[in-house]
């Protein structure tokens, strides 16, 4: 086979090639877009359709619209890629951009884009409808909805119209109409949701168990939910009963069957029935650990068990809980730490007691 010679050319003058290869291209995306009328644009929201840009200061942005403004100069719409690597969404505009603020505009992408996509060639206020859409929601087409969130509980979606949240399901029903102007996802049966008169709960079927009355909410933790009223902090199980009356300054979710409580004259804990089972006495009281909760008198610092006996009396000037299973704590004492077991006995800390 006889060898070809093949000509050589400069770096400059493929460089020139190239160059005059684009602007001819540009021209060609110009002429293909000017021939549409007044759908002179063209926006994609798919992911695979975008083609890629720099604006010179690093900021990668995908282009998912292309069109002629009124000077018929070739327009973008795009986000930015490397969100949260040193950019934010702001970094390039949000706003239809002539292509010229580009580092190095690639018009042999952009025709790409354009020839592709002819068949979707729309007018200016379309698109800027669908761009503003975009922009909106980091490049997902959520049809008519203004949002959707990317996970799924318990079978539905939050979905939010119009400043208004709701839920569809997997298939896109909707099964809560977007009327609230807050609400939470679906942990377990009941989801809680904002009116204007309040927070409520609703159910998977969209019903209100639960009224819209309360100031605040919590999701449901062990078959109770911590609500706020004007009177204070409670609890309501899933029937709307409330199982502890809104009085509390201040409250925590249920553990272990009790939930941490304040009133005017300290903290203490209740159970599911209402009981104050340690007195709401304490300046501090901690989660039970290792079945012992660590709470500060005006005496000290002591421990008590969960029928509200005080087991090490508060005594002492500083303590640690018996965390994450240890049988020992330490506690400060005449300004010495020291280790404790939980009858109270000071001891000498070993692997087996540890």
């Amino acid at each position: 086979m006889a060898n070809k010679t093949v000509e050589k050319i400069s770096p400059d003058t493929f460089l020139n090639e190239m160059n005059a290869i684009n602007d001819k291209t540009k021209d060609a995306v110009i002429d293909l877009l000017s021939k549409q009328g007044d759908k002179r644009y063209i926006a994609v929201p798919d992911w695979e359709d975008e083609c890629e840009g720099d604006d010179g200061d690093g900021t990668e942005v995908s282009i998912f619209g292309i069109g002629l403004d009124d000077d018929d100069e070739i327009c973008i719409a795009a986000v930015v890629d490397n969100i949260g690597y040193g950019h934010g969404p702001d970094d390039f505009p949000q706003e239809w951009t002539k292509a010229t603020e580009l580092w190095n505009p690639n018009y042999c992408a952009f025709y790409r884009f354009v020839a592709n996509n002819i068949d979707k060639a729309m007018t200016k206020e379309e698109a800027d409808e669908l761009a503003k859409k975009y922009w909106n929601r980091d490049g997902c087409d959520y049809g008519k909805y203004d949002w959707q969130d990317d996970f799924i509980f318990n079978g539905l979606i939050k979905v939010r119209l119009d400043g208004k949240y709701g839920f569809i399901n997997e298939d896109g029903e909707e099964i809560i109409p977007c009327k609230y102007e807050d609400a939470d996802n679906f942990p377990e049966g009941l989801t809680k949701v904002k009116s204007a008169e309040g927070w409520g709960f609703v159910n998977k079927n969209g019903e209100e168990i639960i009224s819209c009355k309360y100031e605040d909410a919590d999701v449901f933790s062990d078959g109770l939910a911590k609500v706020k009223s004007a009177e204070g902090w409670g609890f309501v199980n899933e029937n709307g009963e409330e199982i502890v009356a809104c009085k509390y300054e201040e409250a925590h979710a249920f553990w272990l069957g009790l939930a941490k409580v304040k009133s005017a004259k300290g903290w203490g804990f209740v159970n599911k029935n209402g009981e104050e089972i340690i007195p709401c006495k304490y300046e501090k009281a901690y989660a039970f650990e290792g079945g012992l909760s660590l709470v500060k008198s005006k005496e000290g610092y002591g421990f008590v068990n969960n029928e509200g006996e005080e087991i090490i009396p508060c005594k002492y000037e500083d303590a640690h809980g018996f965390l994450f299973g240890a049988k020992t704590a330490e506690v400060k004492l005449n300004g010495e730490w020291i280790n404790i077991d939980k009858t109270g006995k000071q001891v000498q800390v070993t692997e087996e007691n540890w």
